[in-house]
């Protein structure tokens, strides 16, 4: 965890929400890297994941007040990263989804200024994401799903779809 990530986690605390964070690294062995001759320790590379590939920290205010605004996902980075970490936030589906569902979806970037970190919030209402973007869960995934399919030249298909009576010809019990 970077320390932005905490500084951001000990503010939200401060304003009474629950807070965790929702990164999580994945190790794998470096390729091209031999192990070890005295030991045989393989090299190990790090790599931080977040929740949906754009959110570090999930923050919760226990607290009721009949509505929106007691959930919120926020990216925690830089000001020299905000404009690419808001252009991965607007063109995700899962981030929509969200701001639909009434969770709070921002930014927190942090910048140094006269010897002090300072936080600066920008948050993403429904109407700033791409209009192209699915507005259900079931069109997400099927949007994930034909993103995963090979590009094929028109007109060409890997199966040809088999008819109940084809099978019926073959005399193939089913």
């Amino acid at each position: 965890m970077s320390d932005l990530q905490r500084r951001s986690m000990d503010r939200w605390r401060a304003f009474g929400y629950l807070v965790g964070s929702t990164e999580h690294r994945k190790r794998f062995p470096a390729k091209g890297k031999p192990k070890c001759p005295r030991c045989g320790h393989m090299p190990m590379i790090d790599i931080s994941v977040d929740l949906w590939n754009c959110f570090d920290i999930l923050a919760i205010r226990p607290v009721w007040q009949g509505g929106i605004g007691n959930v919120a996902l926020l990216q925690v980075t830089s000001s020299s990263n905000q404009s690419s970490r808001r252009n991965k936030i607007l063109a995700s589906g899962e981030a929509k989804l969200l701001a639909i569902a009434g969770v709070r979806v921002g930014i927190e970037s942090w910048k140094k200024k006269t010897n002090r970190w300072q936080p600066t919030d920008e948050w993403f209402h429904v109407d700033d994401f791409q209009v192209e973007l699915p507005t259900t869960a079931a069109a997400l995934y099927e949007m994930q799903r034909k993103a995963k399919l090979p590009d094929l030249p028109a007109g060409t298909t890997l199966f040809k779809p088999v008819t109940k009576t084809e099978l019926q010809d073959l005399e193939i019990d089913f």
